[in-house]
């Protein structure tokens, strides 16, 4: 009777791990999360502190950026995520020379009104960005922001 439920859990297990979508499991095993999965689910991701590998979408200010969504099949159409840094950090600002560039950035996934995103990063947002920011589903307060080779 033991082989056999011995046995059993064997296969359930087999059968569990065979199903696992590995892509995640090696993003979970670097300690990243990606654009598409705070896209598709922010609500999930809001105030923790989490790290994304992605490439330069669109830069909007020196102290402002998108990053390119990586699959739009996992998080909709043009679901890029919004980057801020605060003005009182030590971050580089950000020009056209980062645009499709591969950076890590860690930091805090918020989704605020534009009034207390300002507050918190410490500088006014462009009219523009104030729009893109509205409509966003989450936001990430950049703690660190670096080049990936």
């Amino acid at each position: 009777m033991r082989t056999w439920t011995y046995g059993i859990a064997c296969a359930a297990v087999l059968m569990i791990g065979y199903g696992c979508d590995t892509s995640r499991a090696d993003d979970a095993a670097e300690g990243t999360v990606r654009v598409a999965d705070i896209a598709g689910e922010p609500d999930k991701y809001l105030g923790q502190t989490v790290t994304v590998v992605a490439d330069v979408e669109e830069v909007h200010s020196p102290r402002a950026f998108s990053l390119d969504e990586d699959s739009p099949v996992a998080g909709g159409i043009d679901n890029d995520l919004i980057v801020l840094s605060p003005q009182a950090g030590s971050l580089s600002d950000i020009d056209d020379t980062w645009l499709n560039n591969k950076v890590r950035v860690t930091g805090r996934v918020g989704k605020l009104s534009v009034m207390e995103i300002e507050k918190e990063i410490g500088w006014d947002l462009m009219p523009e960005l104030e729009v893109e920011v509205e409509k966003a589903r989450a936001v990430l307060i950049a703690t660190s922001v670096q080049r990936v080779e």
